[in-house]
């Protein structure tokens, strides 16, 4: 494998695959992709288990490194690919923007993973109650981050400014989650202006 060689390993459904996705086409990232089929059982494979110890996805592949965790994976794209960073440029501002994704990817965004749906049905759960717990925590999500973004008197296009970056990719992963469950986001002043910003723009719709 070349050093310079990336291949992200990922799942269409996941929101964190979407993550690392979006990220990589706003740095400009050429990339090939596995996909990893998790209905299937894949990322439990021998195969895929050599390559990734957490049997989880994304994992992005970099020459002899493998990658893993949405964050972390953004984390190291906008620190070895210059120049235009997915973080603001003040320290609060960048605070601000780790603190606004981590109500998805570290607060959230676990609550509505394939393992638990999993073991929501092994306890039970039918499809409605599945799909209310589904539709609770995203919207309970999403109104953290509505309440974050006003107290932060938001007025730009996007979270930090004119440009996406990391608190936008966040917020727009879990916004399509939340349209594939139909949530209305209308009454989310903030998250739908923003939503709707990102999906004008090709790298978060392909």
């Amino acid at each position: 494998m070349s050093v310079n060689k990336f291949i992200l390993y990922g799942y269409q459904s996941s929101s964190a695959t979407k993550r690392v996705m979006i990220a990589l086409k706003l740095k400009h990232v050429a990339y090939d992709y596995v996909e990893i089929d998790l209905l299937e059982g894949e990322h439990l494979s021998p195969a895929f288990s050599q390559l990734n110890v957490q049997r989880k996805v994304p994992m992005l592949a970099h020459g002899q490194y493998s990658l893993m965790q949405s964050l972390a994976i953004i984390e190291y794209l906008d620190e070895i690919v210059p120049p235009q960073s997915l973080l603001p440029e003040s320290p609060t501002d960048r605070a601000w923007s780790r603190s606004f994704a981590g109500i998805f990817i570290s607060d959230y965004h676990p609550l509505i993973t394939r393992r638990v749906i999993e073991k929501l049905r092994s306890s039970d759960f039918d499809e409605d109650e599945i799909r209310g717990w589904k539709t609770y925590w995203l919207e309970e999500s999403l109104r953290v981050a509505e309440d974050m973004m006003s107290e932060k008197s938001i007025q730009s296009s996007f979270c930090c400014g004119s440009s996406p970056g990391l608190a936008d990719i966040c917020l727009f992963a879990q916004c399509e989650s939340a349209r594939k469950q139909e949530i209305d986001l209308n009454y989310l002043r903030n998250v739908s202006r923003i939503y709707v910003n990102c999906s004008k723009i090709d790298d978060f719709r392909n």
